[in-house]
């Protein structure tokens, strides 16, 4: 999904906004969009295949940063994940800002 920063006199928006009729998968891919938006970080969502007892789990999802890969997390674990990738992402690129203004 192609997500985009629109910059406004009043601040900004993504678009396309969230769409809370989308289905799950949609969803944490639009939110996979923004945070790669965010960050410049390649990051993949997609469903897992995680049986029990022979049962494929519906509602289970991978999320793949880069080389690193997580799962299977629910939705709402993914979408944490992910909040937390792009929370991780602004403070190393902040810290890094700060260090090379005022290293050691």
């Amino acid at each position: 999904m192609i997500v985009t920063q629109v910059h406004t006199a009043g601040g900004g928006h993504i678009e396309p906004p969230l769409d809370q009729a989308w289905d799950e998968l949609t969803k944490l891919t639009w939110k996979a969009a923004v945070v790669t938006l965010d960050t410049g970080l390649d990051i993949t969502v997609t469903e897992t295949h995680y049986y029990t007892n022979g049962v494929r789990n519906q509602g289970f999802y991978n999320a793949v940063v880069g080389h690193s890969s997580i799962g299977p997390l629910n939705f709402r674990s993914a979408w944490d994940y992910l909040n937390g990738v792009s929370t991780g992402a602004t403070q190393a690129t902040r810290r890094r800002s700060a260090f090379a203004r005022d290293p050691l």
